[in-house]
């Protein structure tokens, strides 16, 4: 349905469902229910891989008149609307063409950008950054635009090469770490919040930046360690934040784990105690407070400008772990003081 618009099966959705951003509505409550999944597979909803499918196609542009400028994966495999966030919500010309913007003229005095308001500064930065990106565009006349599955450009999509291809993801730890985030003890904000880390979908820096809601120039860490603020940086290799890991293993006796992914930390992480599965439900419960007081500290800084040391923020593992525990808990061995020395 990407490639054939004129197919009897786009048009039916079409007709019932409408299109929106060139793409066909999933119909809400109101759709049937399989039209519903094959849009949740569309998105990528509630699969290991996240957005699988829609990360493997690309739109090849030809003479670009039936590719849309702004929605399309059309330019370095990302749409627009999603490298230039801010500038889309400002756009007056959200469902043009790619050829319609290049006849406009998308350069710096071109007539394709049309705004709700007058540019901000870093606006206008991301706009000439995106500018850089048009300059060496050229469209071919005689050539029809057209989707390309990208693990295989020449056969193009299968079932079996879809098949093969979510078979290659590695959907244990995926779903090992995910299963982790729900315990009984924690508040549940606090597995929430968990479960947006591991989907890389909390408001970081870099997914600000990303989203066009802040500007390139302030991607950096607000620890200060010069770093951009992404959120494998931010809670696992910040030479500020990363060095609070350090602290918590040596607090509970276990080894420093070594992991090149948050997924990877976490399951790697709840499973250093080995042992019972008491142990490792209490290793769980001490990677949930550490991310927690990562977070929570990142925000106090860049919103009240307060600032902890590592060894208060140890403290503060300490004193949430131990708060969690004590209220769901009334045969908890530890006492508060020998808690705080060694809990294991």
């Amino acid at each position: 349905m990407l490639v054939d618009r004129e197919g009897l099966w786009f048009r039916v959705l079409a007709a019932r469902y409408g299109v929106e951003g060139g793409r066909l509505r999933d119909g809400g409550r109101r759709g049937s229910s399989w039209w519903r999944e094959i849009a949740r597979i569309r998105e990528g909803v509630g699969e290991p891989g996240g957005r699988w499918f829609g990360e493997h196609v690309v739109r090849r542009v030809g003479d670009g008149s039936d590719t849309l400028f702004w929605t399309d994966p059309w330019l370095d495999e990302t749409p627009l609307c999603e490298r230039f966030g801010r500038l889309y919500v400002l756009s007056e010309t959200k469902s043009f063409t790619v050829a319609e913007m290049f006849t406009l003229g998308w350069g710096l005095d071109g007539a394709a950008w049309v705004w709700r308001r007058q540019l901000r500064v870093w606006e206008e930065e991301m706009l000439g950054e995106c500018q850089t990106l048009l300059s060496n565009i050229s469209l071919q006349a005689q050539i029809t635009d057209r989707w390309q599955w990208q693990p295989d450009p020449d056969s193009g999509y299968t079932v079996r090469g879809a098949y093969e291809l979510l078979t290659t993801f590695d959907s244990v730890t995926v779903d090992d770490a995910e299963n982790l985030i729900w315990h009984s003890q924690v508040p549940l904000k606090v597995s929430i919040f968990a479960w947006r880390l591991l989907r890389d979908r909390l408001p970081t820096k870099s997914n600000l930046v990303s989203r066009g809601i802040l500007s390139s120039a302030a991607h950096l860490c607000i620890s200060g360690c010069g770093e951009a603020e992404s959120a494998h940086h931010l809670f696992i290799s910040c030479s500020c934040f990363g060095s609070l890991w350090a602290l918590v293993c040596s607090w509970i006796g276990v080894p420093l784990t070594s992991s090149t992914t948050i997924r990877d930390h976490f399951v790697q992480f709840t499973y250093l105690a080995g042992g019972s599965r008491a142990r490792r439900s209490f290793l769980q419960l001490i990677w949930l407070a550490s991310v927690w007081v990562i977070w929570t500290e990142r925000n106090h800084r860049l919103f009240t400008g307060s600032t902890s040391t590592i060894s208060q923020l140890l403290d503060k593992i300490k004193l949430f772990s131990y708060r969690w525990l004590k209220t769901t808990s009334v045969t908890l061995v530890s006492n508060y003081h020998s808690w705080w020395s060694s809990p294991l």
